[in-house]
């Protein structure tokens, strides 16, 4: 049997230089911790469990959070971010172009995504986010849902928190935010793991030599 990961285009995502040691660490209002999330306002992608989880934080703890994407939920998500106190912390962006996303990725402080299963049974698989953001050195914390696991090791490559528990959530937010020499850490070890294993043109080449596609220096044969 062989497994063979989708993987990212390294073209398209370009590595950035290594994180320069340091960085704001939640303590300074005027210098926030930017938590970055890209994803559709849906049930799987667990938004309301990270404004819960959000407003569950130290309330001197200084943090700010960019949403990039659209979706159904968008308007509700807003309002109850609203109720719970904030509004003035997170700014919703909508869809963006690719060349704006990448530009997030690279000036960020930490990514998020806590995904879940939603009531119908949707869920993520190996969302793209993901390896976008450790492809530019993004340190990620994510939810332990669907293949997720697969990509992030938790402690090595990134951290991992069960889904649909927005107080464990909580809990690894504070612990990053506070932390730059883990978020560095973090980063380095998710964006080494993500260009060694997976690398869209590494999984081409496989799928090719294993359907007999691939010439005898691996190069895949045009088809007929």
């Amino acid at each position: 049997m062989t497994l063979a990961y989708h993987g990212l285009d390294f073209a398209r995502f370009a590595a950035p230089p290594p994180a320069a040691p340091g960085g704001p660490d939640g303590s300074d209002a005027r210098h926030p911790v930017t938590l970055l999330s890209v994803g559709r306002a849906v049930p799987k992608k667990g938004y309301d469990d990270l404004l819960t989880a959000l407003a569950a934080l130290p309330a001197g703890l200084a943090w700010r959070l960019i949403h990039v994407g659209g979706g159904p939920l968008g308007d509700g998500l807003e309002r109850q971010a609203a109720k719970l106190g904030l509004a003035d912390r997170i700014a919703w962006r909508g869809a963006q172009p690719q060349d704006e996303v990448l530009r997030l990725y690279r000036s960020a402080d930490l990514f998020i995504l806590a995904s879940r299963i939603a009531d119908d049974g949707d869920r993520d698989g190996l969302p793209n986010v993901l390896m976008e953001a450790q492809s530019q050195r993004l340190p990620v914390l994510a939810t332990a849902v669907a293949a997720v696991p697969e990509l992030i090791v938790d402690g090595e490559t990134g951290l991992l928190a069960p889904p649909g528990e927005p107080a464990a959530l909580a809990r690894s937010l504070a612990r990053l935010i506070g932390d730059p020499a883990i978020r560095r850490r973090l980063g380095e070890a998710g964006f080494a793991r993500v260009r060694r294993d997976f690398d869209q043109a590494q999984g081409l080449a496989l799928l090719a030599e294993r359907f007999g596609l691939a010439d005898a220096e691996g190069r895949v044969r045009p088809c007929a």
